[in-house]
């Protein structure tokens, strides 16, 4: 993979709490127009992982290299509750210094939430907070998306514009890490798969066409044996 193709890069990335590490030596290169997913069991690592890529957290060890800008939605939302919808998005907007008004606007209308932009997100939904998220993630136009269970919350209708967002992504030539246990509704979006398994990546393979099913099988196959 040339330089210029590289989007992201982690090598021999550790994450340690206390005594106990988290990320074990984890080492793997993406490239615009791929999207990782990324699986594991709760306490796998995945959450800390992509906290690690995103630069929201220092690796105990190894390091990670990124090109371009990054957008990402993490467990929290990183939210305001007392401002509105648009008032978030102003302020990030002017913190990233990434966009015009116009780009609030259009994101406001892309995650049908025009209508509901003056309103304090403390009154929002579930679902209506995490498109706001996805929102606010998307201001900068980001190269890299770091995505940790994105569908999390939402209805049918919000979940599809998700996944053609993805599809979307990948043809734009942007990269995506996507951590979710949801896998039934994103593999086939996906170019690869990341088996986390205990502070681990144990392989890092091509989707090939495989289903929800088959990976979960790989896993398992691969966790066996830890």
């Amino acid at each position: 993979m040339s330089e210029s193709d590289m989007a992201l890069r982690a090598t021999g990335v550790s994450r340690r709490f206390g005594y106990r590490y988290v990320l074990k030596d984890v080492s793997f290169e993406l490239r615009g127009g791929e999207t990782l997913l990324l699986i594991g069991h709760n306490g796998a690592g995945k959450t800390t992982l992509i906290r690690v890529l995103s630069g929201l957290l220092k690796p105990t060890s190894g390091t990670v290299h990124r090109t371009g800008s990054i957008g990402m939605v993490a467990h929290d939302s990183m939210l305001y509750e007392s401002l509105s919808a648009r008032e978030n998005l102003q302020f990030y907007r002017k913190l990233y210094a990434c966009c015009e008004t116009a780009r609030v606007e259009e994101l406001l209308q892309i995650m049908g939430l025009s209508e509901h932009a003056d309103r304090r997100v403390a009154t929002y939904s579930r679902g209506m907070v995490q498109r706001l998220t996805l929102a606010r993630a998307l201001l900068p136009d980001p190269q890299l998306l770091l995505l940790d269970e994105p569908l999390t919350g939402l209805d049918d209708s919000a979940s599809c514009l998700v996944r053609d967002m993805l599809v979307g992504w990948r043809a734009e030539n942007r990269a995506v890490v996507l951590a979710t246990h949801q896998l039934a509704d994103v593999v086939e979006l996906a170019s690869h798969v990341g088996y986390l398994v205990a502070g681990r990546v144990r392989a890092l393979e091509s989707t090939d066409g495989r289903d929800a099913h088959a990976i979960t099988a790989r896993y398992r196959e691969l966790a066996s044996v830890v």
